[in-house]
């Protein structure tokens, strides 16, 4: 069989032997490419690609476009998977996700998080700041870690009447509607978690939206960075169910580019402004600082050690902006619930030479919620 070389990016040893160490038990596996095979192995302390198809391996069938699509950063397997274009003649997704970091090492140089190798530069990933920080020191919190937390941003009457907005917003919702996400309640009724397109539909939600100090926030790390109210699901709001739900309400560990296009969104930025305060009660914010930028196993809980989590507590009026591909989640509320976050997203122009108006990687989440909960 032919070698495959990986010459595009400069790959360490060290990251190499300690993902072939991690692939050992797993298995090669093949991916049958339209009338191509091409076989992903460990072999000792490294990892080989070769042409043709090996006994025994995991084996996944995709066409030549889903394949470019995967090795550029623009889907990801589940993505693939949900969208019926990737199918297992041998093995399972657990495989096919236990090798998804490493390709994306060998593909396109994303390294692989490990908490070890995260320099935290001794910052405080609890730390608060204020507007009166200087742009630097606030663009300095957000690289390193990934996100960051700015305090009374907004005043309560501000976030008084964006509540009002969102009541009103809340009311004409209906499932289906393509403007809103629901979720099955614990007493088994559909209730509204999530209204996308808020912006589009509010002149109130729009003025924060475009608000000066929003802009100042989202656009810390790039100048360019922009706005999508009409695609992206545009200015979307959270509205935090308490109890056990079958939906979307609570998210677990994830990165925004989950679904795909990273190569086409990242380093995107989301700044959530906190109409309610929030904490565990409320199902806040969790973060894994220094986690961006990096690709994380899905099942990163059973195999990495000593991995820093942060709650994020706030206030109303607070403000939180994360880069998107940092891994967090939204976990269910440990008591009433009721979390309400207006999200305003930044990402960079090459977005809209891809995505057009009414479109976003999330429509695949928003419209197949029990296959993800399976894959869960």
């Amino acid at each position: 069989m032919q070698a495959t070389p990986f010459s595009a990016f400069l790959l360490e040893p060290t990251i190499l032997a300690s993902a072939a160490a991690d692939l050992a038990a797993t298995g090669s596996i093949t991916f049958l490419i339209d009338d191509r095979a091409l076989t992903y192995a460990v072999e000792g302390p490294t990892i080989r690609a070769e042409e043709g198809r090996v006994d025994g391996a995991t084996a996944v069938r995709l066409n030549q476009q889903a394949w470019d699509d995967v090795v550029g950063q623009v889907r990801t397997f589940i993505n693939l998977l949900l969208s019926n274009d990737l199918a297992f003649e041998r093995g399972g997704f657990e495989q096919l996700a236990d090798w998804e970091p490493i390709l994306k090492y060998l593909h396109a140089g994303i390294p692989l998080y490990d908490p070890a190798r995260v320099a935290l530069d001794g910052r405080d990933p609890l730390a608060a700041f204020t507007l009166d920080a200087d742009d630097a020191e606030l663009r300095a919190q957000l690289q390193t870690l990934g996100y960051l937390h700015v305090k009374s941003v907004f005043s309560i009457d501000e976030m008084a009447a964006a509540g009002c907005e969102i009541d009103r917003l809340a009311a004409l919702a209906r499932p289906g509607d393509e403007q809103s996400w629901w979720v099955s309640a614990e007493d088994g009724t559909s209730t509204l978690c999530r209204l996308v397109y808020a912006t589009q539909r509010s002149p109130v939600l729009a003025a924060l939206e475009n608000d000066p100090r929003i802009r100042r926030l989202g656009t810390l790390l790039d100048p360019t960075l922009q706005v999508a109210p009409d695609r992206m699901e545009g200015c979307a709001v959270l509205l935090k169910v308490p109890g056990n739900t079958n939906g979307l309400s609570n998210i677990p560990w994830h990165q925004d580019c989950g679904m795909g296009g990273h190569a086409i969104l990242c380093p995107a930025v989301s700044v959530g402004i906190q109409i309610t305060g929030s904490d565990s009660s409320t199902g806040n914010l969790r973060v894994i600082p220094g986690s961006h930028g990096q690709a994380v196993h899905y099942r990163w809980e059973e195999r990495l050690n000593h991995v820093p989590v942060a709650d994020i507590d706030t206030e109303p009026g607070d403000v939180t902006v994360h880069i998107q591909d940092l891994m967090h989640a939204s976990p269910q509320p440990t008591g009433a619930g009721g979390r309400r976050t207006i999200y305003v997203s930044f990402y960079p122009p090459r977005l809209w030479d891809y995505i057009g108006k009414g479109q976003s990687f999330n429509d695949l989440v928003r419209n197949r919620t029990e296959q993800v909960a399976r894959l869960r």
